[in-house]
């Protein structure tokens, strides 16, 4: 999206010029807001579809947690932030125990994640769960990496949808 001003040495041209360019900047930044609230939108549908892939639908409470915030203007564009308020959501991005350790998350180093921390090994653990009433035994889960896969599809969508946003 490029646009020619030409003008020529009068004071009025040279203004004219200058009012130009502040349009054609608003133009600008107003399409950048766009294309991160674009981004943001896609983001929470791959980070919704990523956790039924990933069969991490489990009381649908990390499914209905993915949400988009707008995060302010910066340098002439905007921030928004994709996130999950479901306070289960690392473990299920991480993994957990020793199943967890045998099968990580593909950056272990983004919230310097330990797994097995209580060291329960191939014994593994019992845990309640309030939803079925039920005790359970378990060693841990595989890492899921919903979110991390989502940025990473929303790297490779970032040119297409810049082009439609900017429309060339």
């Amino acid at each position: 999206m490029s646009k020619r001003i030409s003008f020529g040495l009068s004071v009025s041209e040279i203004n004219n010029a200058v009012k130009e360019l502040r349009k054609y900047q608003a133009e600008i930044t107003y399409k950048c807001q766009k294309l991160a609230e674009r981004l943001a939108e896609e983001g929470i549908y791959i980070a919704r579809l990523k956790i039924a892939e990933y069969d991490a639908i489990y009381t649908g409470e990390l499914l209905a947690s993915i949400k988009s915030e707008y995060g302010g203007v910066i340098q002439d564009g905007a921030k928004w932030i994709i996130y999950t308020g479901c306070e289960w959501a690392p473990f299920v991005e991480f993994g957990t125990g020793i199943v967890g350790s045998q099968n990580p998350h593909p950056d272990t180093t983004l919230a310097n994640w330990k797994y097995d921390v209580n060291e329960h090994g191939e014994a593994g653990w019992w845990y309640f769960n309030e939803t079925d009433g039920q005790w359970h035994w378990t060693k841990g889960m595989p890492s899921r990496p919903f979110m991390f896969e989502t940025g990473q599809e929303l790297h490779k969508l970032v040119t297409k949808i810049a082009k439609e946003v900017f429309g060339s």
